[in-house]
């Protein structure tokens, strides 16, 4: 247990009145693992503080330098730990609503939800949650379109960064997934889809595809993610941002690294893009680079839960980055008779490009425009 640890703990023992058998305790910190030392100070910290901010007696007693910003793991709140209401997840810094599932505004990323059957569209798969947005209920009964902002629109712009969110599910969840009482945070999800589509009620309701970022190979570095978010605008995976210039590395070497978004390629993806000489199949650009030319395969239904696109030509793209990205968004689908439309401020309207032997499945197609249907170019706001 490095020193300045050892006495922030001593700071805190005193501070909770904890002084008979002080030294027996910090020797028990001395040699318990770090996993170990973070579950006890929770515990002291839920029983003596329920419900006033951790993260201020954190800070006062030394624990932490910084105050924390809401985004990733907070500090000394290990997965796995359990609470008994909305308001101790608050104290924590895991949830700071009282009701509403998600933390998170229009003009920023989402920092944490609270999955706890509120919705009937909700799916819980354990590793994968199918979460419901915010807004249209009135006695927890689905009674008019949900729009796409505040919390929801939160959660979009955490799929376009890649920012991991917080998942805390509730006693009221999926049995199987849920805790008996209380609720209890489930660690990082990354937001890997979001699409509109009619729920049970027959309202538009926004849904999301959130993938636990452990199941998900992440590494810790990759956790991370949006340090500085609150004070450098919209995060990203990297780390957080210095005060000042870096020196560099005069001879960089290379490394594997995790990024937001998931590129397959595979024999499908490849034979696709070589029958179209990797050129996109809306725009017709066909992007040159020293080592060749460069386009991506785009899933028309989207692989896994809940879409379960197949991995076969016919559900599959050639585009470029750019049209990519505008397809996996909504922002660009594609008629019956092969006319593309890219939505936004300033419409526009494309043939798309066919090869003789690529049969594009009408079926994916009209799935993909009916996944976006209430998606619009209009200004999100909050």
């Amino acid at each position: 247990m490095p020193e300045d640890e050892a006495k922030a703990v001593r700071k805190l023992f005193e501070r909770v009145g904890q002084t008979t058998g002080l030294e027996d305790q910090l020797r028990t910190f001395l040699v318990a693992t770090p996993e170990e030392r973070q579950q006890a100070i929770a515990r002291l910290l839920a029983e003596h503080f329920p419900a006033d901010p951790w993260q201020e007696v954190l800070l006062s007693v030394g624990l932490v330098d910084e105050e924390f910003n809401g985004f990733g793991h907070p500090p000394y709140v290990p997965v796995g730990t359990c609470f008994e209401s909305r308001a101790a997840l608050r104290a924590s810094g895991l949830h700071d609503h009282l009701q509403a599932g998600i933390w998170g505004k229009a003009d920023e990323d989402a920092k944490s939800i609270v999955v706890s059957g509120g919705y009937e569209d909700d799916r819980d798969y354990g590793d994968v949650i199918i979460y419901t947005g915010q807004g249209g209920q009135q006695k927890r009964r689905q009674v008019r379109d949900q729009e796409l902002t505040l919390g929801n629109a939160a959660l979009v712009n955490s799929q376009s960064s890649g920012t991991p969110v917080r998942v805390i599910r509730g006693y009221k969840g999926d049995k199987v997934y849920s805790p008996e009482r209380g609720y209890r945070y489930d660690g990082l999800y990354r937001v890997e889809d979001h699409w509109s589509q009619r729920g049970q009620s027959g309202f538009l309701v926004w849904q999301y595809r959130l993938v636990a970022v452990d199941a998900a190979g992440v590494k810790e570095a990759d956790i991370r993610a949006a340090h500085n978010a609150a004070k450098f605008g919209r995060p990203t995976l990297d780390e957080p941002l210095p005060t000042g210039l870096p020196t560099g590395n005069d001879a960089p070497g290379r490394r594997v690294t995790t990024t937001q978004r998931v590129v397959r390629s595979t024999a499908v993806a490849n034979i696709v893009k070589r029958m179209y000489d990797y050129t996109c199949q809306v725009c017709g650009i066909r992007i040159e680079t020293p080592t060749g030319a460069y386009s991506e395969a785009a899933h028309i239904r989207p692989l896994g839960r809940p879409h379960n696109g197949p991995d076969t030509p016919e559900n599959v793209l050639c585009l470029c980055p750019n049209h990519h990205v505008a397809f996996d968004f909504g922002m660009l689908t594609i008629a019956p008779d092969g006319t593309v439309v890219e939505h936004g401020s300033q419409q526009r309207t494309y043939k798309l490009r066919l090869h003789p032997q690529h049969a594009i499945a009408a079926e994916h197609l009209a799935y993909h425009r009916e996944h976006h249907e209430a998606r619009r170019a209009a200004p999100v706001e909050g």
